[in-house]
């Protein structure tokens, strides 16, 4: 297998449910905090999982508003923060690679619509089609906050859109390979995902992955106890360039390696450990996917020691956060590189008595004296990603 290329992070941002700073996120998740609480998006006392991870503020109004829902926005929004961060100027070599959850019909916009309609279609309009938003087509394509982004910022380069659950790792991946042939000489990767919404949650719970605990009993991800995971959302952005490229300023190293193998739910054991095989390497410290399912998570921390030995510190930034679907590997980026920056791992959220098994799973922060970490994203059907985090 050919080795995964590492390219530097040059800007970063993100909306997160513990908020938008940087810094503000990782004291919490060095704290052990939880962003777990009932659903605010919604009523969902009547759903099998009531619980969730939302993002607490609304993103800001914009002419876009028009053609994007609320997680839309905050793609917007993180893409043109990254990229002022980063101080690369727009133009037809920066590239724009998007990582979203996949086209899904929105129930808020389609229920009212339809409820009132009748198999012989008479009367459509009158009876709910005049409801739907003149733009609510543009507002569930896929690629429609890319381009919409590629208008705003002025960004002409080479780039792709990527849908699914494991949709911010193949971004990251396919943007670090344009990099690498000279396609592009900056990418700005997005990913953006909500597993909150009334669509999802039905789905995911009747899937049994969800966690259907109120929120002060959730378990968490590696627990004895853990019995599925708790909904989340998120936009994060990186800005990458190829190493030594530009004024030097390089806020951390990172490689990535998508996978599928077809698999119903989770992806199997030999998919993670192919994707660990370039990138694992010298590694002790891993974010883990934090299903929270007692199975997978077993056969997760088996296949990263195989790689990392069994003693590795296992940290899992989706126990505070929930999970993020496609938005995950971008978030876990800037998570870790933050704290292999301070030398602290956050602990495990929530956890208090692990399952035995390979790995340390932290329950405490913990002072680290290392500078690279691994971290891995899964997905339905089959999906993986992993991503390495390198420091100076």
């Amino acid at each position: 297998m050919r080795p995964a290329p590492q390219v530097a992070i040059k800007g970063w941002a993100w909306r997160t449910p513990f908020g938008a700073s940087i810094e503000h996120v990782t004291r919490q998740l060095l704290a052990g905090e939880r962003a777990v609480r009932s659903n605010t998006r919604f009523d969902a006392a009547s759903y099998l999982c009531s619980v969730a991870s939302s993002i607490v503020e609304e993103p800001t109004l914009t002419r876009q508003h028009r053609f994007l829902r609320r997680m839309g926005l905050f793609a917007l929004e993180v893409a043109r923060e990254a990229l002022h961060y980063s101080g690369i100027p727009a133009s037809d070599r920066v590239g724009l690679f998007f990582g979203y959850g996949g086209l899904r019909a929105h129930w808020d916009d389609m229920m009212p619509a339809f409820e009132h309609q009748q198999s012989d279609g008479d009367g459509a309009w009158k009876r709910g089609l005049n409801l739907l938003h003149p733009y609510w087509m543009l507002q569930h394509l896929s690629n429609n906050a890319h381009a919409l982004a590629a208008e705003e910022l002025r960004v002409r380069g080479e780039g792709a859109t990527f849908g699914g659950a494991n949709a911010g790792a193949q971004a990251l991946a396919a943007a670090i390979r344009a990099l690498e042939a000279g396609a592009i000489d900056t990418a700005v990767v997005v990913g953006y995902d909500s597993f909150i919404e009334p669509e999802t949650l039905v789905d995911l719970a009747a899937r049994g992955m969800l966690t259907l605990q109120t929120e002060a009993n959730v378990a968490a991800p590696y627990a004895q106890t853990a019995q599925g995971f708790v909904p989340g959302e998120a936009a994060a952005a990186l800005v990458l360039q190829r190493i030594g490229s530009g004024d030097g300023r390089e806020l951390a190293y990172v490689q990535a390696a998508d996978g599928a193998d077809g698999e119903a739910a989770a992806p199997s054991l030999n998919t993670i450990m192919n994707l660990l095989a370039n990138l694992a390497q010298g590694a002790t410290l891993i974010d883990g996917a934090g299903w929270a399912q007692p199975a997978q998570d077993n056969a997760e921390r088996s296949a990263l020691a195989k790689f990392t030995g069994e003693e590795a510190m296992l940290c899992c930034t989706m126990s505070a956060m929930g999970q993020l679907g496609a938005a995950a590997p971008l978030v876990q980026a800037i998570a870790l590189a933050e704290q292999l920056r301070l030398q602290m791992l956050a602990p495990i959220a929530g956890l208090q008595q692990a399952a035995d098994g390979p790995l340390r799973p932290l329950t405490s922060a913990t002072p680290i004296n290392t500078r690279s970490a691994l971290a891995i994203s899964m997905g339905t059907p089959g999906l993986a990603g992993a991503i390495r985090i390198d420091m100076s």
